[in-house]
This record gives C-alpha cells, sequence and structure tokens, in this order.
C-alpha cells in the first residue's frame, strides 16, 4: 500500500516521455545502484553509447535494468518493440548493436538474439532510487502472479521487477510490452482490472494510463479518453 506521506494523486496521461525503443539489461537481481548508468559496467558503456549516437536516433532509447537472468556468459537485453532477446553480449559488443538494432531500427544479423514469445509485464522496484516503488512493487508482483495463475495465463505472460523508468511519484509504476503502455498509481486491488481488461480483453485501463512508447505527451493526453471509456490496444 501507499503510505499517506505519498503526494497527492495527479492526472496521468502525458506522464511518459517520449521514446522509441526500450532495452532492459538482465542483470538476474532486484536490487541496483540508484543510477545503473553510473555502475562502470555494461549499462554505463551502453548508455554511453547511446547518448553519442542521440544524432542517429530518431527518438531516444530507455535503458533499464530488469531481474531476468542472463541465459549464459554475458548479458542478455529484452528489447522492444523489436520483441528480441540478444544473448551473451559483452561490452565489446555494444557499437554494433547500436549501430544495428537501436539506430538501424532492425534486430541485429551479427549479435546472437532469438524472438521474445508472449507478454511482459514490468514493475518499477527501485527502491535505491525511490522508496516509493521499493514498498510499492512486492504485493504488485504477488497479485499478478497469482491474478495469472487463476486465469491460466502464467506461461505466456512473464512478470518481471525492473529498475527506474521514470515518475516515481506515480507509483506503483506497471509497463506492459509489446504494447508499450504505461500505467500508475496501481494498487494490488487493480491487478485483475489491468489482467482482464488489457491483458485479456485488449483494452486500455485509461483512468490508470499514463501514456505508451512512441507517443509523445501531448499525443497521451489527446488519446486519453473520459472515464469508464474503452479503446482498443
Amino acid at each position: 500500500m501507499v503510505s499517506d506521506t505519498f503526494p497527492a494523486r495527479d492526472p496521468l496521461p502525458g506522464t511518459v516521455k517520449l521514446y522509441s525503443r526500450h532495452v532492459f539489461l538482465c542483470t538476474g537481481r532486484a536490487s541496483w545502484p540508484s543510477q545503473i548508468e553510473m555502475d562502470g559496467g555494461f549499462a554505463q558503456a551502453l548508455a554511453e553509447a547511446v547518448d553519442a549516437a542521440q544524432a542517429q536516433l530518431a527518438t531516444p532509447v530507455k535503458i533499464t535494468a530488469c531481474d531476468a537472468p542472463s541465459l549464459g556468459a554475458g548479458m542478455d537485453l529484452l528489447v522492444f518493440p523489436d520483441q528480441v532477446r540478444y544473448v551473451g553480449l559483452s561490452v565489446q559488443d555494444i557499437p554494433d548493436l547500436v549501430a544495428g538494432c537501436l539506430a538501424g531500427g532492425a534486430a541485429s544479423r551479427t549479435l546472437p538474439n532469438e524472438p521474445l514469445q508472449g507478454r511482459y509485464v514490468f514493475v518499477c522496484s527501485h527502491g535505491e532510487r525511490d522508496p516509493r516503488c521499493g514498498q510499492c512493487a512486492p504485493s504488485l508482483i504477488a497479485a499478478l502472479e497469482a491474478q495469472l495463475h487463476a486465469k491460466g495465463l502464467a506461461g505466456d505472460v512473464h512478470v518481471h521487477r525492473t529498475s527506474h523508468v521514470g515518475g516515481h511519484a506515480y507509483a506503483g509504476n506497471v509497463l506492459i510490452y509489446p504494447e508499450g503502455d504505461w500505467y500508475g498509481y496501481v494498487s494490488p486491488a487493480d491487478i485483475p482490472r489491468l489482467v482482464e481488461e488489457h491483458l485479456m480483453g485488449g483494452a486500455i485501463v485509461w483512468d490508470l494510463w499514463r501514456g505508451r512508447m512512441g507517443v509523445t505527451p501531448a499525443q497521451a493526453v489527446q488519446m486519453a479518453a473520459p472515464p469508464g471509456a474503452t479503446a482498443r490496444n
């Protein structure tokens, strides 16, 4: 539960900055430094390479860590909307990744990768960055896993903890891919609606919706419908 000390709720639509691609680093853990891009390792090298390539990128690339484990030596990456998992990358592979995939807009032909199956739900749990998501995440993840099991979706929908995504003031934050829809102020009581209406029914839950990958804040505000309205993904 979010404590009474958290800020009053503000309007959600338009609170997601524009980005075109989301890269999740498969760290195999759910605790990260406050600034993952300052870790001195793969995350920092990737963030620096993306910053240097901004002129070649049509719109920004978002980089976060998640608790999914890498499959072997090196770092695995989950990339959306490409729906691709890059396997066992090293820092030396980053220039090819940025030039071929992130700037080129297509899965790399030189780096090992495989298509992703199913849907992915990411819950911000980065307590080291802000305590609100650290408090919200455990109960949200437990509710998600229970609801997915009850609906027979546990094998098709993958749930992961993620580092800072932006907007801890809107905790709990839940992201659903491959659509790239963001939800804020999510409580465990909201999970059945997210599962039934969004994951099963293909409809946006507007009263919790913050925005979407590839959509500007102004466009998100325009897309947002009155309470009770529905739209197809």
